[in-house]
Protein backbone atom coordinates (compact mmCIF):
# COMPACT_ATOMS: atom_id res chain seq x y z
CA UNK A 1 0.00 0.00 0.00
CA UNK A 2 1.44 3.34 -1.15
CA UNK A 3 0.71 5.11 2.31
CA UNK A 4 2.25 2.34 4.28
CA UNK A 5 5.14 2.60 2.24
CA UNK A 6 5.37 6.11 2.65
CA UNK A 7 4.93 5.65 6.60
CA UNK A 8 8.15 3.05 6.48
CA UNK A 9 10.44 5.17 4.44
CA UNK A 10 10.00 8.26 6.38
CA UNK A 11 10.84 5.84 9.27
CA UNK A 12 13.93 4.85 7.45
CA UNK A 13 14.45 8.62 6.63
CA UNK A 14 14.23 9.10 10.01
CA UNK A 15 17.58 6.53 11.64
CA UNK A 16 19.42 8.10 8.62
CA UNK A 17 18.96 11.61 10.10
CA UNK A 18 20.14 11.09 13.33
CA UNK A 19 22.87 8.94 11.80
CA UNK A 20 24.09 11.71 9.57
CA UNK A 21 22.83 14.83 11.28
CA UNK A 22 24.20 13.96 14.97
CA UNK A 23 26.83 11.17 14.66
CA UNK A 24 24.63 8.34 16.16
CA UNK A 25 25.68 4.79 15.26
CA UNK A 26 22.91 2.12 13.91
CA UNK A 27 21.96 1.47 17.51
CA UNK A 28 21.90 4.53 18.93
CA UNK A 29 19.79 6.09 16.22
CA UNK A 30 17.44 2.86 16.75
CA UNK A 31 17.69 3.66 20.39
CA UNK A 32 17.02 7.72 20.26
CA UNK A 33 13.67 7.07 17.64
CA UNK A 34 12.10 4.66 19.41
CA UNK A 35 12.69 6.89 22.39
CA UNK A 36 11.30 10.06 20.94
CA UNK A 37 8.28 8.59 19.26
CA UNK A 38 7.26 6.57 22.52
CA UNK A 39 7.96 9.49 24.63
CA UNK A 40 5.63 11.61 22.27
CA UNK A 41 2.60 9.09 22.27
CA UNK A 42 2.66 8.49 26.07
CA UNK A 43 0.04 11.55 26.96
CA UNK A 44 -2.04 9.44 24.76
CA UNK A 45 -1.03 6.28 26.47
CA UNK A 46 -1.60 7.16 29.75
CA UNK A 47 -4.94 8.98 29.42
CA UNK A 48 -6.18 5.31 27.14
CA UNK A 49 -4.80 3.62 30.89
CA UNK A 50 -6.24 5.77 33.32
CA UNK A 51 -9.88 5.53 31.21
CA UNK A 52 -9.31 1.50 30.87
CA UNK A 53 -8.27 1.77 34.64
CA UNK A 54 -11.50 3.69 35.28
CA UNK A 55 -13.08 1.54 33.30
CA UNK A 56 -12.05 -1.82 35.11
CA UNK A 57 -13.51 -0.30 38.77
CA UNK A 58 -16.92 0.34 37.20
CA UNK A 59 -17.01 -3.26 36.03
CA UNK A 60 -15.72 -4.62 39.44
CA UNK A 61 -18.72 -2.32 41.29
CA UNK A 62 -20.73 -4.57 38.79
CA UNK A 63 -19.88 -7.50 40.31
CA UNK A 64 -23.55 -8.59 41.99
CA UNK A 65 -25.18 -7.69 38.91
CA UNK A 66 -23.20 -9.13 36.42
CA UNK A 67 -23.20 -12.82 39.16
CA UNK A 68 -27.02 -12.63 38.92
CA UNK A 69 -27.34 -12.38 35.07
CA UNK A 70 -24.67 -15.51 35.34
CA UNK A 71 -27.16 -17.05 37.30
CA UNK A 72 -30.28 -16.03 35.08
CA UNK A 73 -28.49 -17.00 31.92
CA UNK A 74 -26.75 -19.92 33.02
CA UNK A 75 -28.19 -21.82 30.18
CA UNK A 76 -27.86 -19.49 27.49
CA UNK A 77 -24.66 -17.88 26.77
CA UNK A 78 -25.82 -15.70 24.07
CA UNK A 79 -28.41 -13.58 26.63
CA UNK A 80 -25.76 -13.75 28.78
CA UNK A 81 -23.96 -11.78 26.21
CA UNK A 82 -26.39 -9.84 25.10
CA UNK A 83 -27.52 -8.65 28.72
CA UNK A 84 -24.38 -8.09 30.17
CA UNK A 85 -23.75 -5.51 27.44
CA UNK A 86 -26.89 -3.62 27.57
CA UNK A 87 -25.77 -3.33 31.49
CA UNK A 88 -22.50 -2.24 30.67
CA UNK A 89 -24.31 0.42 28.01
CA UNK A 90 -26.49 1.53 30.88
CA UNK A 91 -24.47 2.45 33.05
CA UNK A 92 -22.03 3.98 30.55
CA UNK A 93 -19.28 1.48 30.09
CA UNK A 94 -18.03 0.71 26.75
CA UNK A 95 -15.47 -2.02 26.24
CA UNK A 96 -13.63 0.01 22.90
CA UNK A 97 -14.31 3.57 22.81
CA UNK A 98 -12.35 5.96 20.39
CA UNK A 99 -9.19 7.00 22.77
CA UNK A 100 -8.47 3.44 23.12
CA UNK A 101 -8.70 2.69 19.70
CA UNK A 102 -6.38 5.86 18.89
CA UNK A 103 -3.68 4.56 20.67
CA UNK A 104 -3.85 1.41 19.61
CA UNK A 105 -3.83 2.39 16.03
CA UNK A 106 -0.84 4.79 16.71
CA UNK A 107 1.32 2.22 18.61
CA UNK A 108 0.25 -0.50 16.04
CA UNK A 109 1.50 1.96 12.93
CA UNK A 110 4.97 2.93 14.62
CA UNK A 111 5.73 -0.58 16.14
CA UNK A 112 4.94 -2.69 12.96
CA UNK A 113 5.90 0.10 10.43
CA UNK A 114 9.77 0.17 12.44
CA UNK A 115 9.78 -3.54 12.86
CA UNK A 116 9.37 -3.84 8.80
CA UNK A 117 12.12 -1.04 8.34
CA UNK A 118 14.86 -2.99 11.20
CA UNK A 119 14.10 -6.49 9.28
CA UNK A 120 14.94 -5.24 6.06
CA UNK A 121 17.61 -3.28 6.75
CA UNK A 122 21.57 -4.45 6.29
CA UNK A 123 22.75 -3.55 9.80
CA UNK A 124 26.34 -5.18 10.37
CA UNK A 125 27.45 -2.80 12.99
CA UNK A 126 28.64 -3.39 16.54
CA UNK A 127 27.41 -2.18 19.64
CA UNK A 128 28.13 -3.05 23.94
CA UNK A 129 28.33 -6.43 23.84
CA UNK A 130 26.45 -7.35 20.70
CA UNK A 131 28.71 -8.45 17.75
CA UNK A 132 26.28 -7.44 14.83
CA UNK A 133 23.30 -5.58 14.92
CA UNK A 134 22.20 -8.17 12.03
CA UNK A 135 22.30 -11.43 14.35
CA UNK A 136 19.85 -12.26 17.26
CA UNK A 137 21.98 -11.87 21.17
CA UNK A 138 21.19 -13.97 23.66
CA UNK A 139 22.07 -11.51 26.21
CA UNK A 140 19.92 -9.08 24.50
CA UNK A 141 17.40 -11.35 24.47
CA UNK A 142 17.70 -11.47 27.90
CA UNK A 143 17.35 -7.89 28.69
CA UNK A 144 14.04 -7.45 26.89
CA UNK A 145 12.55 -10.55 28.64
CA UNK A 146 12.72 -9.08 32.21
CA UNK A 147 11.95 -5.52 31.06
CA UNK A 148 9.12 -7.25 29.58
CA UNK A 149 8.01 -8.95 32.77
CA UNK A 150 8.74 -5.97 35.13
CA UNK A 151 6.78 -3.82 32.75
CA UNK A 152 3.76 -6.04 32.68
CA UNK A 153 4.02 -6.94 36.71
CA UNK A 154 3.89 -3.09 37.59
CA UNK A 155 0.84 -2.84 35.84
CA UNK A 156 -2.19 -1.73 37.89
CA UNK A 157 -3.97 -5.36 39.35
CA UNK A 158 -1.83 -7.66 37.09
CA UNK A 159 -0.47 -9.88 39.30
CA UNK A 160 -3.51 -10.20 41.66
CA UNK A 161 -5.15 -12.69 39.91
CA UNK A 162 -4.36 -16.10 38.43
CA UNK A 163 -5.61 -15.60 35.03
CA UNK A 164 -3.37 -12.51 34.73
CA UNK A 165 -0.15 -14.52 35.45
CA UNK A 166 -1.22 -17.12 32.68
CA UNK A 167 -1.27 -14.08 30.42
CA UNK A 168 1.51 -12.95 31.37
CA UNK A 169 3.69 -16.56 31.39
CA UNK A 170 2.61 -16.81 27.86
CA UNK A 171 2.97 -13.48 26.00
CA UNK A 172 6.57 -13.69 27.92
CA UNK A 173 7.51 -17.04 26.20
CA UNK A 174 5.66 -15.99 22.83
CA UNK A 175 8.34 -12.74 22.78
CA UNK A 176 11.34 -14.62 24.22
CA UNK A 177 10.84 -16.86 21.09
CA UNK A 178 10.60 -14.14 18.34
CA UNK A 179 13.62 -12.22 19.71
CA UNK A 180 15.54 -15.09 20.24
CA UNK A 181 15.55 -15.19 16.46
CA UNK A 182 15.56 -11.32 15.06
CA UNK A 183 17.66 -9.40 14.24
CA UNK A 184 19.92 -7.29 17.38
CA UNK A 185 18.50 -4.47 15.49
CA UNK A 186 14.61 -5.16 16.17
CA UNK A 187 16.14 -6.99 20.03
CA UNK A 188 17.09 -2.76 20.40
CA UNK A 189 14.00 -1.40 19.73
CA UNK A 190 11.89 -3.91 21.67
CA UNK A 191 14.26 -3.09 24.44
CA UNK A 192 13.84 0.79 24.34
CA UNK A 193 10.10 -0.02 23.77
CA UNK A 194 10.05 -1.62 27.09
CA UNK A 195 12.10 0.65 28.83
CA UNK A 196 9.79 3.35 28.00
CA UNK A 197 6.49 1.39 28.59
CA UNK A 198 8.34 0.30 32.33
CA UNK A 199 8.29 4.40 32.98
CA UNK A 200 5.31 4.87 31.42
CA UNK A 201 3.29 1.95 34.07
CA UNK A 202 5.46 4.00 36.92
CA UNK A 203 4.24 7.21 36.07
CA UNK A 204 0.73 5.44 36.03
CA UNK A 205 1.07 4.31 39.17
CA UNK A 206 1.63 7.57 40.68
CA UNK A 207 -1.41 9.09 38.67
CA UNK A 208 -3.76 6.20 40.73
CA UNK A 209 -1.88 6.97 43.39
CA UNK A 210 -2.71 10.68 43.48
CA UNK A 211 -6.40 10.53 42.00
CA UNK A 212 -6.69 8.05 45.31
CA UNK A 213 -5.44 10.37 47.98
CA UNK A 214 -8.12 13.16 46.53
CA UNK A 215 -10.84 10.74 46.39
CA UNK A 216 -9.74 9.99 50.15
Amino acid sequence: MEIWHLWTSLLAQGLAFLSTQFGLSEALAIIALTAAARLALMPLSLRAALQAEAKKQKIKALKPELEALKERHSQDPSQLAAATMALYRERGISLMDRLMLTNAATQSMFGIGLYQVLSKAGFSSKFLWIGSLARPDVWLTVLVSLLMLLGMALMPGATSEAAMWVVMSVSLLMAVLMIATLPSAVGLYWATSNGVTLVQTLVLRGLLRHQQGRAA
